[in-house]
């Protein structure tokens, strides 16, 4: 049931005009304050490398890993993972995939999974994937829950990567990844390796999962 209502919910998005769009955005910025993140831990940030884009910071996986991307849409990103990170295997999961470039799925490396990101990911056994890339609902509630349904499945030293670390973007849409990522990292203590640079300042992280035994949850 939430499978489908999402489903029907995001093909709804799809139809409504971008003027309208941009319309309801202004007005709901005249009454609702975004939220701030709390204030991070210096150690979880320390050694963090910045890179000059999303592109560059996959290109900084290992190559030949066992990957995850939660939300893929048209596939346009699927592409540079599979040129930049060059993955063994490459799970894509989404609720919908009436936009997705089909073209990708002649790939023997891609495999599709349908249905809600975090529930396919429970599907997974523990420490299966290298590194997952969380790029689905941007809500904080949304954010984080496939955070916390990843984590498990990601090994020792693997990592989460984040897109649109952000509270809002230039068309006034409003995220709660930002939020969602600050409160996972101070929980897990996991800490950021990678802060991705976006012409928006809709940047990407990437988390590292500490070696077994270390503090924190999962």
């Amino acid at each position: 049931m939430k499978q489908t209502f999402k489903r029907l919910e995001m093909i709804a998005r799809g139809l409504v005009p971008g003027k309208l769009k941009s319309a309801v955005r202004i007005a709901r910025s005249a009454v609702i304050t975004q939220p701030l993140s709390k204030e991070m831990s210096a150690e979880l940030v320390d050694g963090a490398e910045i890179v000059a884009s999303r592109g560059v910071l996959i290109e900084r996986m290992k190559k030949g890993a066992i990957a995850a991307e939660l939300g893929t849409y048209r596939g346009d990103f699927t592409r540079q993972m599979l040129a930049r990170a060059e993955p063994e295997k490459l799970h894509v999961i989404d609720v919908d995939y009436t936009k997705f470039d089909s073209r990708l799925l002649d790939d023997p490396r891609v495999v599709k999974h349908e249905g809600l990101t975090h529930q396919v990911m429970a599907t997974f056994e523990d420490g299966f994937f290298d590194w997952v890339y969380i790029d689905a609902d941007h809500s904080y509630s949304g954010a984080l829950r496939d955070a916390e349904a990843s984590a498990p499945k990601v090994r020792p030293g693997g990592y989460l990567i984040f897109n649109d670390f952000a509270h809002i973007d230039p068309y006034l849409g409003r995220y709660g990844v930002h939020c969602a990522v600050v409160d996972f990292m101070e929980e897990s203590r996991w800490p950021m390796r990678y802060l991705a640079m976006h012409p928006a300042a809709l940047y990407d992280v990437a988390l590292q999962k500490p070696s077994t035994g270390a503090a924190g949850k999962y």
